[in-house]
Parts: C-alpha cells; sequence; structure tokens
C-alpha cells in the first residue's frame, strides 16, 4: 500500500496506536517490520506505556519541506487541543522511551518467536483455526469447519466464553467474536508465556465441552 501511494504521490499513513513503542521490538513498526516509509504517523497509548494519556502525530521531513516551501511566506501546520505537550505526559513518555531502549526492545525482538510458536501449539486443539501474530501480539481463531474455515457456524460468543473460563485460571484475554487476542507485558518471561499458553488451552478445552454439551458444536 505504501509503494503504490508512492508511485502515485498520494500521502501515506501509518497508524501505530498498537505496534509502536516495543509492542513488535522496535520504536516504530513501519519502517524497521514492514518497510514502509509514511508521511504520518499517529501514535498512543504505548508512547507512555499506558502509564499517563499522550498521543501524537509525526511528519516526515519530505513533507515538512513541502509545508516550508509553500507560496505563503507565513503559512504553518496549525493543531492544537488543550492539553497539547502536557509536561507531565511527556516527561513520562520520554522516561518510557529510556526503559525501552535500555535492553526491552531487544527482550521482545528475542522472546517474541517463543511467544508465538508456544501459541502455535494450540492448533492442535479441534476448536482452533488459526493462530496468527507478529512480535508481542497475537490472536487464537476459533473455527467450526477446518476446511471452509467458516466461523459463522459457531457460537458468536466463543471468545467470551473462551475469557471467562480464563479468568477463573488467572488469565485475562480479548474476546472479540471468535477470537481471543493477546498483547502481553513486554517484560514477559518464557515461564509466564508457558503459563499462559497452559490457561489458554485449559479455556478452550472448558468451552469445547461446554458448547459439546450445549449441543452447538459437534467438533
Amino acid at each position: 500500500m505504501a509503494e503504490t501511494c508512492g508511485k502515485h504521490d498520494i500521502l501515506y499513513v501509518s497508524d501505530e496506536v498498537v505496534t509502536a513503542f516495543g509492542r513488535l521490538g522496535h520504536v516504530f513498526a513501519s519502517k524497521d517490520v514492514f518497510g514502509a516509509k509514511p508521511d504520518f504517523i499517529t501514535f498512543a497509548k504505548g508512547v507512555t506505556s499506558g502509564y499517563f494519556p499522550l498521543g501524537g502525530m509525526m511528519v516526515s521531513s519530505r513533507l515538512l519541506e513541502e509545508l516550508r516551501r509553500s507560496n505563503h511566506p507565513d503559512a504553518m501546520y496549525a493543531h492544537g487541543l488543550t492539553y497539547s505537550s502536557h509536561p507531565i505526559g511527556c516527561a513520562v513518555a520520554m522516561k518510557n522511551l529510556d526503559l525501552l531502549e535500555d535492553g526491552l526492545l531487544d527482550h521482545v525482538r528475542e522472546i517474541a518467536p517463543y511467544f508465538l510458536s508456544q501459541l502455535k501449539t494450540l492448533e492442535e486443539l479441534p476448536l482452533v483455526g488459526e493462530v496468527r501474530g507478529i512480535g508481542l501480539m497475537a490472536c487464537v481463531e476459533c473455527v467450526a469447519d477446518h476446511d471452509s474455515h467458516n466461523p459463522l457456524r459457531l457460537d458468536t460468543e466463543v471468545g467470551q466464553r473462551i475469557d471467562a473460563h480464563c479468568q477463573d485460571l488467572g488469565l485475562l484475554v480479548r474476546p472479540l467474536i471468535n477470537m481471543c487476542v493477546m498483547s502481553p507485558p513486554l517484560t514477559i518471561t518464557r515461564a509466564q508465556i508457558d503459563e499462559m499458553v497452559g490457561i489458554l488451552r485449559e479455556g478452550i478445552s472448558r468451552t469445547m465441552a461446554d458448547l459439546r454439551r450445549e449441543g452447538l458444536w459437534d467438533g
């Protein structure tokens, strides 16, 4: 998409609210992970690790130079909100960046393959159609029919069912219809990954038993 936009001189925007600040092992993922050079990057959340509300937008040097070459000598890119450049938020963000660059990004890149490989073992369960992810973000998608991968035959609340069982076992997942989405802490260890996958396996197994008992699934 970025390449196509570039060929036709169309501005390209990367929304990195989720993918930036370590989630994929880099401060920003556009260039380092996907090889894209956006004109704008929007970000939030991870810039302070969620400890303080802060979001922002970055503008490429190429676009900034275009603005400076405007026919209007006093032209400027005007924007502002009541709490723009909040000093506390910016201080938290700067400290957060220091922590990320002090080994945490390296840790994410080192442990992410193990995280995904362990989650992939869940694909042996009859209810799991696919496990996919990148960095420290992943999705376990449940399907009723492995041949068609059509989740419409499945109870649309299966994600919530799995989440409920996992909560009883000490794990929170994000249920989205027939999917379980996970974005664990960047500091997660191999032992914690093993524990997480074990609980998720048990939660899915309990859900399968429930669905069979209720006649909603015959897998």
